[in-house]
């Protein structure tokens, strides 16, 4: 299980901090002002010179969409200010956070650390089912670089590698509207004939077009978060499977936040069939695997307790960052 702690130790952003370190890349591509606006409107309080006034942006994102789903409902009219502005600006805070990851990624990448290195060669040599609440695209380059493909991201069966699950979208997906337009030599299909069509592309960096702007297939940290389509579906069974008859799960950087209610509700399902058995499609339960050995990599105190009690039994804590910890373990 891999979360935000294993990006910051790349010089990502945590969810806390995330807008007051993006905010100087609005400012110079002149979209501040606009956020700035739907901001204070929520927190009146709002100054982009003191620190403590910028908002956590799960919260922000999830007042932007309850402002969306009950604009209506608040007025008579619709006024100055319109739902498809308030979307709009909602996707260019998106697509800019999208950027901004691209270009932190190249920047880790430039020179990977000694520990990422050692990390993804024991993820490899293990053949790891990992599951990656992350966007990022460094973990998929340093694992299969030049053989990303379907398989790469647990969408098809494989015991000779290492597997790449991620229930919250990922910087390099597109739904079809968009991905239709890559080239194809540049790109493969996540989904089955029959669906509608998500499609992965091949490098690792942002599509470059003067004629549209892509918009990655990705899940905004929001308190109710959405997945949409077969595809996400598909992911979370096979994060379910891979957990239910997993001999030792380690949460690397991952402290389950309180607002995680559906990755909260998947890893419970995954725990419960390790004692239980997975379910059958005919409606029986194989031989449960028993509890496995949980590991708990992270430096914050209540990370433990809240991964414990989803567990449901005692996990190990090593109270260190990821990279502190395959430092000194490998």
């Amino acid at each position: 299980m891999v979360g935000a702690g294993l990006s910051v130790g790349l010089g990502f952003p945590a969810i806390n901090d995330l807008l007051e370190r993006i905010w100087p890349r609005l400012a110079e591509a002149n979209v501040a002002d606009a956020i700035s606006e739907i901001i204070r409107f929520h927190h009146p309080d709002f100054n982009p010179s003191i620190p403590d006034t910028f908002v956590n942006i799960e919260e922000l994102l999830s007042e932007m969409k309850a402002n969306e789903q009950l604009f209506d409902s608040s007025r008579p009219a619709t006024g100055n200010f319109t739902t498809a502005e308030l979307r709009g600006r909602r996707q260019t805070l998106l697509l800019q956070m999208a950027a901004w990851f691209h270009e932190l990624q190249a920047q880790a990448l430039t020179n990977t650390p000694n520990w990422l290195t050692t990390l993804v060669s024991q993820m490899q040599s293990e053949r790891a089912q990992i599951i990656s609440f992350n966007w990022d695209l460094v973990l998929d380059q340093l694992l299969f670089g030049d053989d990303l493909d379907r398989r790469s991201y647990g969408l098809r069966p494989s015991r000779r590698k290492a597997q790449l699950i991620k229930p919250h979208g990922s910087l390099n997906w597109f739904a079809g509207s968009f991905g239709k337009h890559l080239r194809t030599e540049k790109k493969f299909s996540l989904t089955s004939r029959g669906s509608p069509q998500v499609f992965a592309f091949k490098p690792y960096r942002a599509p470059t077009s003067t004629r549209r702007t892509y918009m990655p297939l990705i899940v905004p940290p929001v308190y109710n978060k959405e997945f949409e389509g077969p595809l996400f579906q598909e992911l979370w069974q096979h994060a379910v499977a891979a957990l239910s008859t997993a001999s030792e799960v380690r949460f690397l950087g991952y402290s389950l936040p309180t607002s995680d209610f559906h990755a909260r509700f998947i890893l419970r399902c995954g725990f419960y069939n390790q004692e239980h058995g997975a379910l059958c499609e005919d409606g029986t339960r194989s031989s449960p695997t028993g509890r496995a050995r949980v590991r708990i990599v992270n430096p914050a105190p209540e990370a433990r307790a809240r991964v414990e009690k989803m567990v449901g039994w005692r996990c190990d804590s090593i109270p260190k960052t990821v990279e502190d910890w395959v430092s000194t373990s490998f």
